[in-house]
């Protein structure tokens, strides 16, 4: 067990972390703090990618305590009629509040963990709600689904998961599916915004009733970052790690690439509190 304590002065608030490298083989490569915090479970740590079954039930149930971006998108899907798609959707963060809107949401998600998730979760929803619902396995770099969307969204800073390669093909993808007057609405992380050490941790609480130390690093002008999550509560038994590195894209770099392939941003809205952790910026772009 992690032997000095995470101190957290309100829920969401974030602390600079330092101390000494461990080999890459016993944090399974993850830098910092929580690198060594994996290390030391040692056998104990299960770790996870974001997209696996056990790696997206426990990203999903972190995320979900995360209501910021979820009403920063709905507030935007408001503004505009016809059917919704949710890319990178994974276990329904955004897709059940989305139905909840009584709009037809298609969740595309490339994991079939992922949306196997999603599936068991509507299964606990009304049946109305369900069956608004169309699933599609597929890769958000390049998709042909036969329809148009009045909102096309991806949210969660997925949108770095992807090479520049992909991004084009995302960009080309989204806006054959938009329908005339219709929205593709994209977040990602402002890194580098605000003056924060290379390594912040959180401690979240889930609305599972589940406590998670999360811990988010980058190092400056660095062109990946890492976010990595355990639970809380490790005294005994195997231990959930789930952690993903991802590709820095900053707004403006995001920006002047939708605007290459052919939309325009009408609205750039940050979406996180301020200081609270790397802004997180919501783009809202329409086919130029």
């Amino acid at each position: 067990m992690d032997a000095s304590p995470l101190t957290t002065a309100r829920p969401g608030a974030r602390l600079a972390l330092a101390a000494p490298r461990v080999s890459l083989s016993a944090s399974h490569g993850i830098p910092g703090r929580a690198g060594r915090t994996v290390a030391a479970l040692g056998a104990r740590a299960e770790v996870h990618g974001i997209c696996d079954e056990a790696g997206s039930a426990l990203y999903a149930d972190l995320v979900d305590s995360d209501m910021q971006e979820i009403r920063a998108v709905l507030r935007a899907v408001l503004q505009v009629d016809g059917p919704v798609l949710d890319l990178a959707a994974g276990v329904g963060r955004l897709t059940v509040p989305l139905l909840a809107l009584r709009r037809e949401v298609t969740a595309l998600d490339v994991s079939r963990d992922a949306l196997r998730g999603l599936a068991g979760r509507l299964l606990k929803a009304p049946a109305p709600l369900r069956e608004r619902c169309a699933m599609v396995q597929a890769d958000m770099a390049g998709f042909a689904l036969g329809r148009l969307f009045g909102a096309v969204v991806l949210a969660g800073c997925s949108v770095a998961l992807l090479d520049e390669t992909g991004r084009v093909g995302l960009y080309g993808s989204v806006r054959d599916h938009l329908a005339p007057g219709g929205r593709f609405l994209v977040s990602t992380v402002d890194h580098g915004a605000l003056p924060l050490p290379p390594e912040v941790g959180t401690e979240v609480h889930a609305p599972s009733g589940r406590t998670y130390r999360m811990y988010e690093y980058w190092e400056p002008d660095a062109p990946t970052w890492t976010l990595t999550a355990l639970p809380k509560d490790r005294r005994r038994g195997q231990v959930t790690v789930c952690t993903t590195t991802q590709r820095v894209l900053c707004p403006g770099q995001l920006e002047a690439e939708l605007e290459r392939a052919g939309f325009v941003v009408a609205a750039r809205t940050q979406v996180t509190e301020h200081g609270y952790r790397q802004p997180l910026v919501l783009l809202d772009a329409r086919v130029a």
